[in-house]
């Protein structure tokens, strides 16, 4: 019988004769970009991310992770992701601005969020807060009536330099999310976020009589989504909580206390957005999806309006 092992060794195959060291384990095995608890030694052909044997998809020379395998999928026919929402299929066409689509691509509703809030901002900066004025939220305006400050909070962001820090954040954030969710989902998620800061501003600081910018606790909303999402489909999020403990602590930190309450309600509903959006049932998932969305709106009202009564 013949004997196929090659005729050298591991150390002399990793260059020990000529002075060099065989590579440690630490440097040849990986955690899974999924699973972090796993250790691998397989990266994926295109990406070249860690991969365990549950994330391993065979393909024609070596293995790929899943994320590129859907990319193929989703440039070659329509498919539908894991929230529903139906992806890929061809390139449809539609305008642009210095190359950013505006309709028919994946970042047209982070754009128009974005105008808005910069179009608020320049406001504020030229007519001294005309904007903010106008649809910031602010306790005793909501209590005097103007209840579409509790939606409209979320285009406010202060002053220039959080204006420009809320678009950079958004601009990362938001065409990622809209790409996974579409824009109908995308928007719900992240009104739902600026309704739940307003709601936790109404349930402890319902007197507080300045404007309280909602744009950032907002889009930390959508960060908090995308985390529930992840963790119901089994990935990592250790990273996406470090992320929202410190942005919030910064707040704190700040003694800013209407910034913080803010944010902290923001996270929880844009978490419970992201839970309905992952765990709606295959079956007329759409359907579930929007009972949920509707059902955290109303129960941000229902508090609301118990604060009212109060």
């Amino acid at each position: 019988m013949s004997d196929d092992r090659p005729d050298f060794t591991w150390d002399e195959f990793a260059g020990k004769d000529r002075g060099e060291s065989a590579p440690r384990d630490a440097d040849r095995f990986k955690p899974c970009f999924r699973h972090s608890e796993r250790t691998t030694g397989i990266n994926c052909q295109r990406c070249d991310r860690p991969i365990c044997g549950e994330c391993m998809v065979p393909a024609s020379v070596g293995f790929q992770c899943p994320v590129c395998v859907a990319e193929q999928q989703m440039a070659a026919r329509p498919v539908t992701n894991r929230v529903g929402k139906r992806v890929g299929g061809g390139s449809r066409g539609g305008r642009s601005l210095a190359g950013i689509k505006l309709s028919g691509g994946p970042a047209s509703t982070t754009v128009v969020v974005m105008i808005l809030i910069g179009v608020v901002g320049l406001v504020d900066l030229v007519a001294r807060g005309a904007g903010a004025g106008l649809l910031g939220y602010v306790g005793p305006g909501v209590m005097a009536g103007h209840l579409w400050r509790l939606v409209t909070g979320l285009l406010v962001s202060g002053s220039l330099f959080n204006t420009a820090i809320c678009l950079l954040f958004l601009w990362l954030v938001g065409r990622s999310v809209e790409g996974e969710l579409g824009r109908g989902r995308m928007l719900a998620v992240l009104v739902l976020a600026g309704l739940g800061g307003s709601t936790a501003l109404m349930l402890f600081m319902p007197t507080y009589e300045f404007i309280v910018p909602l744009a950032y606790a907002s889009i930390l909303g959508m960060l908090a989504a995308v985390a529930a999402m992840k963790y119901r489909f089994g990935e990592d999020i250790k990273g996406d909580l470090i992320l929202l403990g410190l942005m919030v602590a910064f707040s704190v930190v700040m003694g800013y206390v209407p910034g913080w309450i803010s944010q902290l309600g923001a996270i929880a509903a844009g978490a419970g957005a992201g839970a309905v959006l992952a765990y709606a049932p295959r079956e007329n998932r759409g359907r579930w999806q929007t009972i949920g969305l509707v059902g955290i709106a109303a129960g941000c009202l229902l508090l609301i309006g118990v604060r009212f009564l109060l």
